[in-house]
This record gives structure tokens, sequence and C-alpha cells, in this order.
């Protein structure tokens, strides 16, 4: 029976009546490659054409099915407009722009129609209009000739060559196949929380009633959480399968070597904390052992993650083992690549830089050291997973802000150790993540907890201004520069907008030139390109300029000890998480350091202001986390779409973090007794990670 959970699978779009090779490319490329691929592909919204309204009863800005009776018609540049009516004593236009010429040979005085479109009220010295502007329509016999709908009619998402009608047809057409023959069950009715099948959940959520949403919302339906709760299932499966299959391979037995750990702490210009020593001696333990390391670290932003790093990899080095550092950006790479080339190098430990854009003789030269295991330490993007990229003995595997990449990611970089070896695998993040959240996305991965932070550290300050108050802001800033003093000012858009009226980069750049004409500023958004993007930062790094005015692509990682003043504007606009590791990019030098979080009274919502009262009443990240899963949920802890979680087809780490928790038991209860069946939801969702 399993053999048949992955027949739609491969089933392929061209073989459904109706398409040929052309349309069946439009939909391949659209991602729409098989009949589970149309299974999936769930409406957003849905059109209610299952009851007529009467014009009296219609209301502005929300869509309505109406019939009526065309009363006159009026042609007037590119806009042919019709006037209907039915029982009631009340009117409607029906307004179309740029129409077909048989469209004013249809739509006559006298015949009936029947419309659909969105409502727009219009009033004019006291009289109201009632317009829809390019409706759907139908000629009709006459006001009791109305056809209705007997489910919600579906909207999709579209690529540019496809339209609704296309889309809706096609996938109505591997519907009616899938309702004469059920795609396979693979969910245990006793595991199982809800009471639709995936089969039904599918068929239903197509094509739903009216009755059975909230606000007609396709993600409030429990057909859609069947669906999602099977997707995230199959998820857990596959990171505990991950782990298990790990901890079968074998990778390097990394021999302490104490007396170099001594020398190296030596050479620092600091001695690290215990929690850093204590995470250490966790990794030691781990790399000790034939079975690969798989383990993350989490640590609060300043909290010497990188140090412990590369404290592991110079363990990973004297064994004559090759070390990998992935970071998510060519800034945070590179900067990485500056730490470790300046804290190694000296112990004669062969660095080396890899990224996407490099000269072709560098690319050649680099790769060329890696593969001759010439090059020790290799620090780079995730250009570090191409093809090209081989190692002689690659033996630990660090990747930075892990988040930031998929299971497909890491599974690429982990594929280049020896034949019949596996690397150790340690993955860092500076976003704190609930025990619960660390469950739900990390089942492949032991976890350390950095909690203390070097020290000498001084606590950053944190102030909650009101906007109005710039003019005192601008002052401030004006007189801690002149004392030599660094600031980052963060606005949340590039451009200048009509409906958001907050600061733009480009706005607070120009006013802040005028308004120090004396102090030297820079700008950095993400229209630069990488290059251009790496020198506004690095002469930044250099004190080339006192003010660096950015959007918020600073916020991870990049280290500039001078900078102790953040100001955030539009700050009730951001989540905790984004706002503290934002923070986190001051503080990291000798001085006292500030925070000012600049803010729309009139925009600031309720949740908005207890994030605020967070940010200002501590600075301690898991605390920080904690009330961001309170407040948002854990979609604003991990960045939701901006993360690897982008991997989901359905479902939504934030969204359904409720449902993590029965697909984790689940998923267990699969793993431990049903392995057949655990393997083909892998196939069925994940295929990529068998």
């Amino acid at each position: 029976m399993l053999d048949l959970a992955l027949q739609y699978q491969s089933l392929e779009v061209d073989t459904l009546k109706g398409i040929g090779d052309k349309s069946a490319q439009v939909f391949k490329n659209f991602g729409l490659k098989s009949y589970f691929d149309l299974f999936i592909h769930l409406p957003f919204r849905y059109e209610d054409k299952t009851k007529i309204t009467p014009i009296a009863e219609l209301k502005n800005g929300q869509p309505a099915l109406v019939v009526g009776k065309i009363m006159s018609t009026q042609v007037r540049p590119k806009v042919y407009n019709v006037s209907i009516s039915d029982n009631s004593l009340r009117s409607l236009n029906l307004a179309f722009f740029n129409y077909w010429p048989n469209t004013t040979q249809q739509l006559t005085f006298g015949k009936f129609v029947q419309a659909y479109g969105n409502v727009r009220v219009y009033e004019f010295q006291g009289i109201r209009t009632y317009s829809i502007a390019q409706p759907e329509y139908t000629i009709i016999k006459d006001l009791n000739d109305y056809k209705t709908e007997e489910y919600l009619t579906p909207v999709y998402h579209l690529t540019a060559k496809l339209t609704q009608k296309k889309l809706r047809k096609v996938i109505d057409s591997a519907l009616e196949i899938l309702k004469k023959q059920a795609i396979t069950e693979l969910i245990p009715q006793k595991l199982n929380p809800f009471s639709y099948t995936l089969n039904d959940a599918l068929l239903t959520i197509h094509h739903p009633k009216p009755c059975d949403l909230i606000n007609g919302n396709p993600e409030s339906h429990k057909a859609f959480s069947r669906i999602c709760f099977e997707e995230l299932t199959a998820y857990q499966i596959s990171l505990l399968s991950l782990k298990n299959r790990n901890a079968k391979k074998t990778a390097l037995e990394i021999k302490p070597h104490l007396d170099l750990q001594d020398e190296f702490i030596k050479t620092l210009p600091f001695t690290p904390t215990n929690a850093q020593l204590r995470v250490f001696n966790e990794i030691l333990e781990d790399l000790k052992q034939s079975s690969p390391m798989s383990r993350l670290v989490q640590g609060d932003v300043g909290s010497g993650k990188t140090l412990v790093a590369l404290m592991a990899a110079l363990q990973v080095t004297a064994n004559l083992g090759q070390c990998s550092i992935m970071a998510p950006t060519e800034l945070l790479a590179k900067q990485h690549y500056t730490t470790a080339y300046n804290l190694l190098s000296q112990l004669g430990i062969k660095v080396v830089y890899l990224a996407g854009k490099m000269t072709a003789k560098a690319r050649r030269e680099t790769l060329a050291h890696i593969a001759s295991g010439q090059a020790q330490i290799v620090v780079g993007t995730h250009a570090l997973v191409g093809d090209e990229v081989i190692f002689k003995n690659l033996c630990l595997c660090i990747i930075d802000e892990q988040h930031r990449f998929g299971l497909d990611q890491r599974a690429k970089l982990l594929q280049k150790a020896q034949d019949g070896t596996s690397p150790h695998q340690l993955a860092m993040t500076a976003t704190p993540i609930p025990r619960t959240l660390q469950l739900a996305l990390y089942s492949d991965l032991d976890v350390s907890i950095i909690n203390e932070l070097p020290k000498g550290r001084i606590p950053i300050k944190t102030a909650v201004i009101d906007d109005s108050r710039l003019n005192e802001v601008i002052a401030h800033v004006k007189q801690s520069c002149e004392q030599g003093v660094q600031v980052y000012w963060v606005c949340p858009r590039i451009e200048e907008s009509e409906e958001d009226e907050s600061a733009s980069v480009k706005k607070r750049f120009k006013q802040l030139t005028e308004a120090l004409p004396d102090l030297s500023i820079g700008l950095l958004h993400g229209q630069l390109n990488s290059k251009q993007k790496n020198e506004v930062m690095q002469d930044f790094i250099d004190k080339k300029y006192s003010i660096l005015v950015s959007t918020t692509v600073i916020e991870v990682g990049v280290d500039v000890p001078n900078a102790s003043i953040m100001i955030i504007e539009g700050s009730h606009r951001l989540g905790l998480a984004q706002l503290h590791q934002l923070r986190g990019r001051v503080g990291r030098g000798d001085k006292a350091s500030f925070c000012l979080l600049l803010y729309t009274n009139a925009e600031c919502t309720e949740i908005a202001e207890k994030r605020l009262q967070t940010m200002r009443n501590t600075t301690d990240g898991f605390k920080i986390a904690t009330e961001d899963l309170i407040l948002r949920g854990p979609g604003d802890i991990i960045g939701d779409k901006q993360t690897g979680f982008d991997i989901f087809k359905v479902a939504d780490v934030g969204r359904d973090f409720p449902l993590i928790k029965e697909a984790r038991t689940c998923a267990l209860e699969l793993i431990e007794h049903h392995q057949d069946i655990a393997k083909s939801l892998i196939q069925r969702w994940f295929p990529q990670y068998l």
C-alpha cells in the first residue's frame, strides 16, 4: 500500500488532459511539476459566488455576486459604463476599461446580466453611487436565471504566464482524479488530531463551504491545519532521521591538544569567560567521539561564540583536519575571516576566504589550497557548498547564524568530507531561542548556551523616545560625535513613500548631512551592490564616518567597537528579535553605550508598547526571546520567510507553532514503530533530505 503513497508525486502535470508541452513548462517553471504540487498549491483567499446579493445590500470594499437588468449604457473614452438594476430601487454601475468591441454588443439596453466583482461606493454632493470595475459577467434570461456555486471559488498565487481561469481548470482536473483515487493516508488515525484525512483536507480546502471559514481566510480552516500538520510531522521526522543517520556515521576522532589551547589563550588580549570555556569543553567531548558532533551554540550578541568556534577549529587543525566556517553574508564572512586570520595565523594556521565575488585567479588559487589541504581553515559564504569546492580532509563544519540556511545547504556542506566519513557540525546563532522552539526547529542538534558576556562589558542603556524630539536627538548625536563616538542611525525604509511617513535612509541622510555639515556621514542600504556595501562598512570600521545611516542590513554580526550609540527609527514597527540584534551592534568596546528607540506615538499599538518596554527593561536575549514568543509567536524570533525555513510548501513555523508539539509526538511514534510510514512521509514532503 505504501508504494502508492508517492503515486501523485511521480505523475507530471503534462499527463493532464489539455496541457501541452509549452503549457506544462510554464507550470514546471512555477514549481508545479506534479499532481501533488497542484494539490498543495493552496488558495490564499476565496471568492464567494454562492449567493446573490441584492444591490440595496451592497457594501463598500466587499466583493459581491449580483444580477440586474441593463437600464442604460454609456460609451466614454476608454470606458464602457453599464447601469443595472434589480427589484430594488438602487442601481449599480458596471465599468469596463479598455473593453473588447463585442462587450458593447453583448451588454445592451434591456438585457439581463449576472456580474461579480469588488464594490466601490462613491459620494458626490450627497448622492451615493455604487460601482464594480472590470466585473466578471454572464448574460442571463431574466432575474431568476442566475447560477450560484455550491462552494467558494479559490484564488491562487500566479506567475506572469498563468491566469486564474487556467490554473483553476488544471487544479480541478487533478482534484477530479483525487476524488476517484484517494492519496494514501500515512498518518495513523490514533495519531491524527484532526477529523480529516489528507485526501479529504485537500479536496475541502480548494472548495470549502463559506460557513467553515473565519473571514474567508483559508488558514482558519481545519483542513488547512491538517495539511500543515502532516508537513510539520514530515519535517520533524526528517530532522530526527538526520540525527539518527549522523549517529551511525564515522567522524575523525579529535584528540585534545590542551597545550596548544593554553598557548592560544595566552595570545588573547582578554580572558575567556567561564561560559565560553564550559561550552568549549562540551564541544571537545563531542569531538573526541567517532560519531559526528551535531551541536548548536546559542549565545547573545557579543557573548563570544566566534572565539569558541575558533578554539574548536584549532583542535581540528592539530589533528591534521580542515575546518569550514560558513556565514550568511559576505560582510559577516569577511569579519570571521579577519578574526580567524588575526588570531590563528600567528600560530602557523593557514586561513583562507572564499565567496561568490572573487577574481578568477584568486578563486582558482583558493580552491587549489583547499583541495591540497594547505588551507586549514576555510571561511566563506554559501559559496562553500559549490560543487567545485573540494576539501582534502574536512573534519569540522561551523555554520554561523545557521537558521538562515536550509537543511539542504547544511547537508551539501556535510557531504564534502572524505568518503566513508562525516564531518563534525557546529552551528551558531545569536538569536536566543526558547526551549520549545529549539525542539521545533533543531531536533537534529544538541544545544549549548553561552549565557555570560565578556568581563568589562558595560551594559547598554536603552531609552524610548517619541520621534517628535528628533531635534534633541540630533543635538545629542552632534555632541557625542565631537567627542569621538561613532553612531549607527537605522531607518526602516530606503525610499520615501506617500502611504508611509516614517523616515527613509535617503531622507534622513540628507537631513543629517545638512544639519551636521562638520561630520562625515555614510549611507548603507539594500540597493547598493555587495562591493559598495563592503566599502561603506569598512570605511565606518576605519572611522572615516562618524555616523552610518542604514537600513536593518547591519543587524547581524558586524563588529565596530568604537560605535557606541544606536538610534532606531520606527522602532514600534520592528520585532523584539530584530531590535535586540540591532542594539547588539553597539556595546562592544570599553565605552558606555546607548540605544535610542524612536517611535511615533500615534502608530504605537499596545503590543508595540510592550515590546519597547521589554527592550528598555532588559538586555538579556533569552528573556527577550521568551517575551517575544508570548507577544508575537515564533515567527518574529526566527524571522520566518527570511530564514532557511521557507523550505515549507504549506506550513509556517510562526503561524503553525501550536501544531509543532503534536507533530513531534507523531514523528517520534512513527520513527519508533512505523519506519516505512516515516520514510514515505519524508519522500512525500522532503525528498531532498533522504
